[in-house]
């Protein structure tokens, strides 16, 4: 089994399973450092998006470990929540609240969880609009945002809980390609700050850039894990040649 040594998060023969018959993760074994970025490949089906939701036991492994911080994660664990509450998770979908306004919807959580009060939450949502650039957009509605704009928000309201690490689950796939950049400009710009991210993606590109290392899975399983010019350029195994050859990378 890994250890923990300076690994904020460790996975160990990570399995999950559907219905006792669809085997989503087949014994995944990760480790992602503080400050690495990580980005996840692979085609659909091949258990990225489990993955990243077993992180945070959104979804409930099977089999395996996840230890986070030192501490392994336990659906019993009466402070499960807590340790959640670190892990910031943007999804396909924005999950906005539509009846609140983005001010509203930023600060909702740090006022109830963290225990914020009105204007220390109010400053800390407004640095972080300005941050993502919409710092014009504070007491906007989501029904006013285009769809690059609202994942920005979603962004925003993560960061608001001061997490240790960033989950992104295909943060773009919902958009339209013009809105695409934008919301990879605040990643991009997290990525150098020295945030911790798992980023599920198909922007290959983009993983190629802001990457430390580059996970490429299919069928349930790591196939293949290393650096990005040597996933993307030099990759050892014939099915990841294959699926970058079908993405247009090769």
């Amino acid at each position: 089994m890994q250890t923990q040594s300076n690994n904020l998060i460790v996975i160990n023969g990570l399995k999950k399973t559907f219905k006792s018959t669809i085997h989503a993760l087949s014994g995944v074994d990760l480790s992602i450092k503080k400050g690495e970025v990580v980005s996840i490949i692979g085609p659909s089906g091949s258990g990225k998006s489990t993955l990243l939701r077993c992180m945070n036991l959104m979804e409930v492994p099977t089999d395996g470990h996840i230890i986070f911080e030192g501490k392994e994660l336990s659906i019993k664990d009466k402070n499960i929540n807590q340790l959640r509450q670190k892990m910031g998770m943007v999804f396909q979908s924005f999950n906005l609240f539509p009846h609140l306004s983005v001010l509203d919807n930023i600060t909702l959580s740090p006022r109830l969880v963290l225990k914020m009060d009105a204007e220390q939450a109010k400053a800390l949502a407004t640095d972080l609009l300005i941050k993502v650039g919409l710092g014009d957009k504070i007491d906007a509605f989501p029904n006013q945002l285009s769809g690059g704009q609202k994942q920005r928000v979603a962004i925003a309201r993560a960061l608001a809980m001061k997490p240790d690490v960033m989950l992104f689950d295909e943060p773009t796939s919902a958009l339209d390609p013009e809105m695409v950049g934008e919301v990879l400009a605040v990643m991009r710009n997290l990525a150098n700050a020295g945030m911790t991210m798992v980023i599920v993606t198909h922007e290959m590109a983009f993983a190629k850039e802001v990457s430390d290392r580059v996970v490429f899975m299919a069928e349930g399983v790591i196939v293949e894990i290393g650096k990005p010019d040597l996933i993307f350029v030099k990759p050892k195994e014939e099915r990841t040649r294959s699926f970058l050859k079908r993405v247009n990378v090769f």
